[in-house]
């Protein structure tokens, strides 16, 4: 009957969880029925763009939604959070069951559960500063500077008349700021839109948006430029909300759209979408967000997107989306440096999914920005990188107006410092102004490129201080099997008699091909030596040699975890008996997630007519059943990110190491003095042991659970009378309750 009982709690647990309202996207087969008129929808710029570009303003993916395919699924639905034109679809939520009867809708195209939880690419305000005023020709930053911003500042060009669209969480102060003040003068500030409250009002929220914008177009009380597009026009589009795991993937999509019909030319999206829902296969540019992306483009807008942050983390190691959009630029970060060109740790690496090249280019990953208590601060993140880079393409295409986004993208990459070399790191570099300018000088060549028997050398015809050689190894398909960044300096100082940089040919694999770049100059050889092949990637970290170390995506993380718990107590068993356990779980999944796991657990049970030794006056003696036990369990767990909460549910069996009965007679004497103890095997104990067990945990920044749990135990203690188990037969009871700590590793 008790196990009967726990079915049904089990069974209702489950029906609890399907009940409960979901997140969809629903996608319609077509646009039957609609009209559209471009001339009224879009702005004036809008239209100038599309007849720049070619682009259709009749495509249908312009024309509204079928309202009658809307209502028809707001039937069923709780609630509609968004729509998109773009992606002829609506975000809802509904149960899992109205999810069922909308998809057999006979225009539903597909219905698909989200549960992304987005992030805005920011790693941590690392201090607050006052600005000093430090002289400089152009008044420009550093951060600025490393993109040659000179050569746009002493020809004029800021970014007039070209149209920046910002999409982020909130814009606090950029209506006060002295850092926006020749914004609000000049009425750059075109539009403004706030998707998740459906509102203009943009000036709050989260600070991310206020840091983003002044890395584009921000300004101290000095003159300082933080940004170089300080002469463009912007629209300000909140997009995301924070914490929220559901619905920012259309708003970012309806946020896109409104930057189209409002004529804007460029967008920044400091923004991604990743661990917390897709798997390292999906980045392979066919999210709802690389898909809008995507067609962004296509209507003539160029889109700066961060690469993200994972690059410390061994388990995600490629980028977000949707910079893994084949037409967005991905932005990666690189230490904040006039001098030297170092991989910042945080920064994602590519290649996307599906090996295509990301990032595209690089840019400081820690950067001076605006903070809405009106002073300045450092933020670091490829939040930054992006919007410096959008600021850039914005003054590059000033100087280009007749090229499409796609032509202007393909510029972009021209310029970088390190093109035509690539690699998974900075993409082809940092873009440089001077390219635009027409004043870009090219250094003489600073290498060769040797083939002798053993391999490759490359031999410097000068160690130039701060200036890294950068090396690849491509296959014939165009995907990188390996690369390097060497410190010649290093380098020669732990091999001083080589005569040049070494590349064994046993290190590099047939059919290869070495790319080399190295003070701006370019080459590259064939691999003519057998070697043995190679699937490697750099860890810049210790890279100073050239050294290769295996890096490798994954989607399974471990955990180690304690527990403490009592059992239940009965007539014949005192309540709480001690149960300890420590093992070891490795789950696979995102928001659900499925596992199994080993622990060695240790219990302890008391007959309940025997005297507990903290007694003082005794007349008995004390019976305790001990055993050790090895377990293996099988669960799963759902993860709500968003409240930070885990729900775990499995089974477990498990095989005694040890059955032992303790068995203490006292003299009945003050304190209980022991006369004797006896230990013997307990043959009437149960050799297995199976049982169910479900928890609730609270997570710590993803790294800490602290949970309660219960388990039911299906198979008995003993298995046959003993003597000295209280009265004979009788098991202790099945249920326990207990704390845990798990720490992920």
């Amino acid at each position: 009957m008790k196990k009967l009982i726990i079915f049904a709690v089990l069974v209702m647990t489950v029906y609890m969880a399907v009940a409960q309202q979901n997140f969809y996207m629903v996608s319609f087969t077509d646009k039957n029925d609609t009209q559209f008129d471009p001339y009224s929808y879009f702005d004036a710029k809008a239209i100038a763009r599309y007849e720049q570009c070619g682009a259709d303003l009749y495509d249908i993916s312009n024309y509204p939604l079928n309202e009658n395919y809307v209502n028809a699924v707001n039937d069923y639905a709780s609630d509609i959070y968004g729509e998109s034109r773009w992606l002829n679809a609506i975000g809802i939520q509904a149960t899992a069951e109205n999810a069922h009867l909308i998809s057999l809708l006979p225009f539903v195209k597909d219905i698909q559960q989200i549960e992304t939880k987005g992030f805005m690419a920011q790693k941590e305000v690392l201090e607050e500063k006052t600005v000093t005023y430090i002289s400089d020709k152009y008044f420009l930053t550093d951060q600025v500077r490393r993109f040659g911003g000179e050569y746009f500042a002493k020809n004029g060009i800021d970014g007039k008349g070209m149209r920046v669209c910002v999409m982020d969480g909130g814009f606090p102060s950029v209506d006060t700021h002295p850092a926006f003040k020749h914004l609000r003068d000049k009425n750059l500030i075109i539009a403004t839109y706030n998707f998740p409250d459906k509102k203009e009002d943009v000036y709050g929220w989260s600070s991310h948006g206020t840091m983003v914008l002044s890395c584009i177009a921000g300004i101290d009380e000095q003159g300082k430029r933080l940004g170089l597009a300080t002469g463009a026009e912007f629209l300000l589009a909140r997009t995301e909300i924070e914490p929220e795991p559901f619905k920012e993937e259309i708003w970012w999509a309806q946020g896109a759209e409104w930057a189209d019909k409002n004529g804007a030319n460029v967008i920044n999206s400091s923004l991604g979408y990743g661990k917390e829902r897709y798997w390292t296969k999906d980045m392979n540019g066919q999210s709802y967000v690389a898909k809008a992306a995507n067609m962004a483009v296509e209507k003539g807008i160029l889109i700066c997107n961060s690469a993200g942050n994972e690059g410390d983390d061994k388990h995600w190691m490629t980028i977000v989306t949707p910079s893994d959009a084949e037409n967005v630029i991905c932005v990666a970060g690189i230490e904040p440096s006039l001098d030297s060109y170092r991989h910042i740790s945080f920064s994602s690496y590519g290649p996307s999914a599906d090996k295509r090249r990301k990032p595209d280019v690089c840019a400081f990953g820690e950067a001076l920005v605006a903070s809405p208590n009106g002073s300045y601060t450092t933020a670091a993140g490829t939040s930054f990188a992006s919007p410096l880079t959008a600021g850039f393409v914005t003054c590059a295409w000033q100087t280009r107006r007749d090229l499409t986004a796609l032509q202007m993208k393909e510029e972009i990459l021209k310029s970088c410092d390190l093109y035509p070399y690539y690699d998974y790191a900075f993409g082809y570099g940092v873009p440089q102004a001077a390219y635009f300018t027409n004043e870009l000088v090219k250094p003489e060549k600073s290498f060769d490129i040797v083939q002798e028997k053993d391999g490759i050398f490359i031999t410097l015809k000068e160690i130039i201080r701060g200036q890294y050689v950068f090396i690849n190894v491509e296959g014939e398909d165009g995907v990188l099997v390996g690369y390097y960044q060497i410190d010649p300096d290093s380098y020669f100082k732990k091999y001083p008699g080589r005569k040049g940089i070494l590349l064994k040919n046993k290190d590099l694999g047939q059919d290869k091909k070495v790319n080399v770049s190295y003070n701006g100059c370019y080459d590259s050889s064939p691999v003519s030596g057998n070697g043995d092949e190679i699937n490697l990637f750099v860890d810049y970290k210790s890279s100073q040699n050239g050294t290769f170390k295996k890096v490798k995506a994954e989607n399974w993380q471990s955990s180690i975890y304690f527990q403490y718990d009592y059992n239940i107590g009965t007539d014949v068993w005192d309540g709480f008996n001690r149960h300890f356990a420590f093992g070891w779980r490795k789950f696979y999944g995102k928001g659900y997630k499925v596992g199994f796991g080993l622990s060695l657990d240790f219990n302890r049970f008391v007959a309940r007519d025997s005297i507990p030794s903290s007694t003082m006056y005794v007349d008995g003696g004390k019976t305790m059943i001990r055993n050790m036990q090895i377990r293996g369990e099988l669960l799963q767990r759902v993860v709500n990110r968003w409240w930070g909460v885990n729900w775990d549910l499995g089974v477990y069996g498990g095989i005694n190491l040890t059955r032992r009965v303790k068995v203490t007679e006292n003299s009945g004497e003050p304190y209980g003095h022991k006369v004797n103890t006896v230990y013997r095997n307990c043959e009437a104990m149960n050799l297995f042991e199976c049982g169910a067990k479900t928890r609730i945990s609270y997570s710590v920044m993803g790294i800490i659970n602290f949970g309660v749990y219960g388990g039911y135990r299906f198979t008995d203690i003993f298995t046959k009378d003993d003597a000295l188990l209280g009265k004979p037969g009788e098991n202790p009871s099945p249920w326990n309750i207990g704390l845990e700590i798990e720490f992920m590793l």
